[in-house]
């Protein structure tokens, strides 16, 4: 006898992990050129990746002022390599034009009131000063002061993700919310990306791909360069056109210099020897 269905199938919803773009007011096109803008060449930091168009901080007014069609948006994204599946605002004109295109609208409210609720819930991490007032207490049988080192503090502690091992062409690493760092060679062809920092102890000639998540302040190293592309907080180098004789084949330090406007990204050689 055959199973009925309900028993051969589980139905369960998950949030899925997206890249959110948050738009200020502006003319439709020029939008949409800052957008392609920072998406970079294709394909490129953000391709094969979900996306979310958050209008938030538009009014109607301002939608309407400014021509804002979804449609356009979205065939822009995906001429990218990027999937539209969620919009975000306070629009009902915007929910209309998403449902059209079949992409999930989310209200502003609803979406602001979900981090704070898993702040309340999460215990506090415990921070290294807790932990050595907790050695200190359990080690010391007297009174006598102790000097220990500084401990620094940071607004924004990440965790690290460690690969052991090369990472192959056409193989995609993603540290989430953290830094990364990678023991070996990144291939050509191979993409590493991370909200945080990017180390690479070896040849670097694939994608390096730091501050994901819009980290201005992230950093890529390599101790030998040789790479396709880097990108730092969607800001992006190529190398079509060849390497500066002090960075080829040599470690090398990608950082944002925020002494431009815009911002510009930079190599810089280091000395780890």
């Amino acid at each position: 006898m055959n199973k009925p269905s309900s028993a051969l199938l589980d139905i369960k919803f998950a949030k899925i992990k997206a890249v959110t773009f948050a738009l200020r007011p502006a003319p439709l096109q020029e939008s949409i050129e800052a957008l392609k803008k920072r998406l970079g060449p294709t394909p490129g930091v953000y391709s094969a990746e979900p996306a979310v168009l958050d209008f938030s901080g538009w009014n109607n007014a301002e939608l309407n002022e400014h021509g804002v069609e979804l449609k356009a948006y979205a065939e822009m994204l995906k001429a990218a390599g990027v999937l539209l599946v969620e919009v975000r605002g306070q629009s009902e004109a915007l929910e209309t034009q998403a449902e059209e295109l079949g992409v999930r609208f989310e209200t502003a409210e609803a979406d602001q009131a979900e981090p704070e609720a898993e702040l309340k819930s999460a215990p506090p991490p415990e921070t290294p000063e807790a932990a050595i007032t907790e050695t200190q207490t359990a080690d010391e049988s007297d009174s006598t002061p102790v000097s220990h080192p500084a401990v620094p503090s940071f607004d924004n502690p990440r965790r690290t993700m460690v690969i052991d091992q090369s990472v192959r062409s056409g193989q995609k690493i993603y540290a989430q919310g953290a830094d990364l760092i990678v023991m070996g060679q990144v291939s050509a062809g191979a993409e590493v990306i991370a909200d945080g920092n990017v180390h690479v102890y070896g040849v670097l000639r694939g994608r390096a791909l730091a501050g994901a998540a819009g980290d201005t302040q992230a950093r890529i190293i390599s101790t030998c360069f040789e790479a396709e592309l880097v990108a730092v907080a969607g800001y992006y180098l190529t190398f079509e056109g060849g390497f500066p004789e002090e960075n080829r084949s040599k470690p090398t330090l990608i950082h944002l210099d925020h002494g431009t406007e815009p911002a510009v990204l930079r190599l810089k050689a280091i000395n780890i020897r």
